[in-house]
C-alpha cells in the first residue's frame, strides 16, 4: 500500500475531482507517474526519486541528501537501494542502472540482470519486469498507477479504508452517519432526514449526537467534527473529548505534541517530562543505571573499574592503586598502566598518551604512545566515522587506532573504530564481527560513544560479537567496534545488514537464522509461513525462475573443512541453495557456490558441497518459482 494514513480529505469524502493548488498532475506524454518541470518539451521526471525535483518541481534536496519516495533524506539510501547520479535506485530492477550504476538495458531489468524476456508471470513495463496483478505503478496494465491510499489487488486499484469506514465513490466514509451513504454506499437520506446509526431518521439525532449537515456524529470523538461541526482534526491526529490530539501508536502516549514510549524514553520515563539523568536509561518506566553499572551517590558507576567506588559504593582506592575487576590493586594487567586509579593503555589513551596525565590536544589521537594529528585509521573517532548505511561487509584494522570508548558490556582498554548508519524508516539490523582476527566487543548507540541500544561481547561460543536489533526507529546510529583488552586489536571484517521489519524470522539479511554448523545434522523450516504475505522474495545467484519465497541462514566455520548442504529429503517442491560470503550480495564475487537442480536422487531439489575456510557464511534457501514454497528439511553433512 502506498502510505499508512489516509488524508483528512479522503476520509471526509470532500474534494472529489478537485486537488490542492500544488498537487502533481499527469501531463500528456509522460508515463509511470513522471511529470514535466521545464516546459512542454522538457524531459519527463520521476519526482519520487529526482534530487533536483523531489516531491514536486524545483524542490531540490540539500547536498548529501537523496530523494526517496518524494522526500529528501540524508545519510545514504534505504536498504536494497544504491546511490546512482544523486538518486536512490534499486539496481535489481532499474532499467537505467541494472546490477550497477549507469548500466542501461535495451530490454528489461530483473534481479540485477538485463533480460530479453521477463520470467513467467511478469510483464515488461517501462523497462521493468512487473506483476500486473499487484504492482501499484502498473496495476492490471502498464502505466496504470494507483492513487495515494490505494493498493493493487488482482489488477484493480482498490481504496483501503481504516476500520469503521467504507470505500464509497472513491472516498472513505462512515456509513453509520454519512447522509449520502447512510447504512451503505449510495443510500442518501431524503430532504429533512438525518443519518443516525446507519438509518435515515426524520426525528433528529439520538441523545448525545449532533446534527452536522445531516450526519449524526459524536463531536467528542469524531475527527471530522471535533468539538463542533466542521472542525476536522489534522492528519494523524485523533479527536479525544472534543479536542484534536496527536494519534500515537501502540503503547505510546503524547508528550508535548510528540509520541513517546514512557517505558523506555529517557526524556519521558514513566510519565511526560520525567527526564532521567544523562547517565541513566529508562527501563520498564523507571530511571535506572545501565546494565553493569551501579547507583553511587547520585551517579551511575562501574564498580568493576571505578577507583572511588571499587567493588562497592564508597570504597576508594589509594593514589597508587587501580580498580581492577572490583578490587584495588597495585598492579595492572600486562600492557596497561595505573593512571588516576584506572588501568589504561598509554599507547592509545588520549588522556594518558605515552605517560599518565599527558592529554592529546583537540583533533589529535594517541598512536603508539604519541599524539598525532592523523593516524591513517579510518573511523578512528566520532569526528570521522565510517558510513555503512548501504550495508554489506566492511574491512579494516584497529592495530593503530586509539582506544577511546567503552561499552556497557566491556571494551574499556581496547583500540576501537567508529562506524555510522542512517535509517530512513523502521528497520531490522544485523551486525557481526565473526570475520575479525581478535577478541571484539560491539556496541551501538544513538550518540557516538554515549548511550547504547545494544552491546555484545562474546557471541555463539566465540570471542567475536553480534547484535540483531529489530524494529529500530528511523535515525542516525553509531557502531563502536572495540577490542576487549589492551592487547585485542588487528584486522576486522564486520558484516552489517538492513531489511524492512517482518513477522517472518529469517526472511532477510537484517534478521538471519543461526545454524550451529559443527553440531547440527538437520534444520527444518517453512518458506510459506502462516503470515505468507509478509514473506519477501529476494534475488539468488542461480536458476532463477518466477521468484519464490526464501529463508536466510548463517553459520560460522571455526576451522577449515568440507560441508555438504541439501534439501533432498523432507520436501517435494523445487528448491535453490545459494551459499555466500556476503549476505546481501548475490554477485559471483561474493558467491561460494549455488545449485538449482541436483538431479539424480535429489531431482529438482538442491545440493551444494564446498571446502570452507574459517569465517561467517550465509545460506539462502529459495523456491524456483512463485508457487514453489513449503516446509523443508535441510540436511547438514560435515
Amino acid at each position: 500500500m502506498r502510505f499508512l494514513y489516509l488524508s483528512a480529505i479522503a476520509i471526509l469524502g470532500l474534494g472529489a475531482g478537485c486537488a490542492p493548488s500544488d498537487a502533481i498532475s499527469q501531463p500528456p506524454g509522460c508515463q509511470g507517474g513522471t511529470i514535466r518541470c521545464e516546459g512542454p518539451d522538457s524531459p519527463c521526471l520521476d519526482v519520487r526519486f529526482n534530487p533536483q525535483h523531489c516531491g514536486g518541481c524545483n524542490r531540490g534536496c540539500a547536498t548529501g541528501q537523496n530523494c526517496v519516495d518524494g522526500l529528501c533524506v540524508g545519510g545514504g539510501c534505504p536498504p536494497n537501494q544504491t546511490t546512482c547520479g544523486g538518486r536512490c535506485v534499486d539496481i535489481r530492477y532499474d532499467p537505467d542502472h541494472c546490477g550497477r550504476c549507469d548500466n542501461p538495458c535495451s530490454g528489461a531489468c530483473f534481479d540485477g540482470a538485463c533480460q530479453d524476456n521477463c520470467p513467467s508471470g511478469f510483464r515488461e513495463c517501462s523497462g521493468r519486469c512487473v506483476e500486473l496483478p499487484k504492482d501499484e505503478d502498473h496495476c492490471g496494465r502498464c502505466d496504470n498507477p494507483c492513487a495515494d491510499g490505494e493498493t493493487c489487488e488482482r489488477g484493480v486499484c482498490t481504496l483501503v479504508c481504516p476500520d469503521g469506514f467504507d470505500a464509497c465513490s472513491g472516498a472513505c466514509v462512515d456509513t453509520s452517519s454519512s447522509r449520502q451513504h447512510c447504512g451503505g454506499c449510495d443510500r442518501p437520506c431524503m430532504a429533512g432526514e438525518v443519518c443516525d446509526g446507519g438509518t435515515c431518521s426524520g426525528t433528529g439525532c439520538s441523545s448525545g449526537l449532533t446534527d452536522c449537515s445531516g450526519s449524526c456524529v459524536d463531536t467528542r470523538n469524531d475527527p471530522r467534527n471535533c468539538g463542533r461541526c466542521g472542525n476536522p482534526c489534522p492528519e494523524r491526529q485523533a479527536c479525544v473529548e472534543g479536542v484534536c490530539r496527536v494519534l500515537c501508536p501502540g503503547d505510546q502516549i503524547e508528550c508535548s505534541g510528540v509520541c513517546v514510549s514512557t517505558s523506555s524514553d529517557p526524556a519521558h520515563c514513566g510519565s511526560c517530562a520525567n527526564a532521567c539523568r544523562a547517565d541513566q536509561v529508562c527501563s520498564s518506566s523507571a530511571c535506572a543505571c545501565p546494565i553493569g553499572r551501579n547507583e553511587c551517590s547520585g551517579a551511575c558507576v562501574d564498580t568493576r573499574t571505578d577507583p572511588r567506588n571499587c567493588g562497592r559504593c564508597g570504597n576508594a582506592c589509594s593514589g597508587a592503586e587501580a580498580c581492577v575487576s572490583g578490587s584495588c590493586t597495585l598492579s595492572c594487567p600486562t600492557g596497561s598502566t595505573a593512571c588516576s586509579g584506572y588501568c589504561v593503555d598509554t599507547r592509545s589513551d588520549r588522556n594518558h598518551c605515552g605517560r599518565c596525565g599527558n592529554v592529546c590536544p583537540a583533533g589529535q589521537v594517541c598512536i603508539d604512545g604519541s599524539c598525532r594529528t592523523t593516524g591513517g585509521v579510518a573511523g578512528d573517532s566520532c569526528a570521522a566515522p565510517i558510513d555503512v548505511s548501504g550495508g554489506g561487509r566492511f574491512t579494516g584494522s584497529t592495530a593503530s587506532a586509539s582506544g577511546d570508548y567503552e561499552g556497557t558490556c566491556g571494551g574499556a582498554p581496547g583500540r576501537d573504530v567508529v562506524l555510522r548508519y542512517t535509517l530512513a524508516e523502521r528497520t531490522d539490523v544485523h551486525i557481526n564481527t565473526f570475520g575479525a582476527t581478535f577478541d571484539t566487543v560491539l556496541y551501538v548507540g544513538t550518540l557516538c560513544g554515549g548511550s547504547t541500544v545494544g552491546c555484545n561481547d562474546d557471541a555463539r561460543d566465540t570471542l567475536r560479537s553480534e547484535l540483531t536489533l529489530l524494529d529500530q526507529p528511523a535515525g542516525v546510529y553509531y557502531i563502536i567496534l572495540d577490542g576487549y583488552s589492551a592487547g585485542s586489536s588487528g584486522n576486522y571484517a564486520i558484516d552489517i545488514y538492513f531489511s524492512a521489519p517482518t513477522y517472518v524470522g529469517g526472511d532477510a539479511c537484517g534478521e538471519p537464522k543461526w545454524i550451529d554448523i559443527h553440531t547440527a545434522t538437520t534444520v527444518t523450516g517453512n518458506t510459506c509461513p502462516p503470515l505468507w504475505w509478509d514473506a519477501r522474495d529476494d534475488a539468488v545467484a542461480c536458476g532463477r525462475g518466477g521468484g519464490g519465497r526464501d529463508m536466510v541462514y548463517y553459520f560460522v566455520m571455526q576451522s577449515t573443512g568440507a560441508v555438504t548442504l541439501d534439501t533432498c529429503a523432507g520436501n517435494d517442491w523445487d528448491t535453490i541453495l545459494d551459499l555466500r560470503r556476503v549476505c546481501n550480495d548475490p554477485a559471483a564475487s561474493a558467491r561460494v557456490t549455488c545449485n538449482d537442480d541436483a538431479s539424480g536422487d535429489c531431482g529438482v531439489r538442491s545440493r551444494i558441497t564446498a571446502t570452507l575456510e574459517p569465517g561467517v557464511y550465509y545460506l539462502w534457501l529459495d523456491g524456483y518459482s512463485s508457487d514453489a514454497c513449503g516446509s523443508f528439511t535441510l540436511t547438514v553433512t560435515r
